[in-house]
């Protein structure tokens, strides 16, 4: 332990008592599990040589943060540098990787198709914990907003009334949203992509993920498997089946000559008192984590930070539910 790191942990000793979050956040999980499966991705051969080796489990926090406070890659490093409490959920490390490198590792990550492998530990752990669906799970959907850049939109608009078709260099496509979309939802125009997620009733933990454009309908993505048990959704998700094992708690919809019944409106109460519950994992993400919006412009480098967002939430849920039982 260098002299340095030796006077931040005593200063950290004095505001520790506050109730900072990320020291319980920092023990919630087995972190060495994820060291093998993102291992390959850091190019440090001492024979072919590379990049100074970034630590596997320090780059997972530091993404960690960078989703729980909605920070882009520039912030994240000064703020890596300069708070304590990040300080101390990195563990105190001698050096903190800078911007460039966790843009760098994030793009290998996506490029090995890494996602998928690291969201299955996640899942394997809190599994593991006794964190098991029983009650059923919780089907939904969000916006997540993007930049249309509208003095470009408009640009555009104006030349393709006139029959013209506006030339851009290399560097100006490198910064347009290639894959964002627009969509409309109670007369408001959204423009994106979707993020979809189903969360289990009894902990309100995030299962299962996907994202997509935001013309893609709701509908179109199910997450729901045969041992779920009982699959809650809005009307959105109306007349798209589910498998026969699961129990079908889909709110209904009226349709054209088929109001709903007394029965029906009663059992869309019913669900609908359970299936709000799917409504907090947005609710933090977009408040607390100030994870609304993005400003990456492909689909799969929005697809591995929304998978990111997921992941914290997850331990932010922990979290919550270590305190609900501490108080309880």
């Amino acid at each position: 332990m260098t002299f340095e790191q030796g006077i931040m942990k005593q200063a950290y000793q004095k505001m520790q008592g506050l109730g900072d979050r990320l020291e319980f956040m920092k023990g919630i999980v087995d972190w060495n599990r994820f060291v093998p499966i993102i291992r390959d991705v850091f190019f440090d051969n001492k024979e072919t040589g590379g990049r100074p080796h970034t630590d596997e489990i320090l780059f997972i926090r530091v993404t960690v943060l960078q989703s729980l406070y909605g920070l882009s890659d520039e912030e994240l490093e000064f703020q890596c540098h300069d708070r304590l409490s990040f300080r101390n959920f990195l563990g105190f490390p001698e050096t903190i990787p800078d911007f460039s490198t966790v843009w760098k590792i994030r793009e290998r990550l996506n490029a090995a198709g890494k996602t998928d492998s690291i969201w299955a530990e996640l899942q394997r752990q809190l599994n593991a914990k006794g964190y098991i669906v029983k009650k059923g799970v919780i089907q939904d959907a969000s916006f997540v907003h993007a930049d249309l850049g509208r003095r470009r939109y408009q640009k555009e608009k104006k030349a393709e009334k006139e029959g013209k078709k506006i030339e851009y260099t290399d560097k100006q496509l490198s910064h347009i949203d290639k894959d964002a979309t627009f969509s409309v939802k109670n007369d408001q125009v959204y423009y994106g992509y979707k993020q979809h997620t189903k969360s289990c009733v009894d902990y309100g933990l995030i299962r299962d993920y996907d994202v997509t454009t935001a013309s893609v309908h709701d509908g179109k993505i199910n997450l729901i498997t045969p041992n779920d048990i009982a699959g809650y959704r809005d009307k959105g998700y109306f007349g798209t089946p589910l498998p026969k094992s699961v129990k079908d708690k889909t709110m209904q919809r009226a349709t054209r000559g088929h109001p709903l019944t007394k029965k029906q409106k009663e059992r869309n109460t019913r669900i609908s008192k359970i299936r709000c519950l799917g409504e907090r994992p947005y609710s933090v993400i977009k408040r607390t984590f100030d994870g609304g919006a993005t400003f990456v412009k492909t689909l799969a480098r929005v697809s591995i930070k929304e998978m990111f967002k997921c992941f914290t939430f997850d331990l932010y849920q922990l979290v919550t539910i270590d305190k609900k039982k501490r108080l309880a």
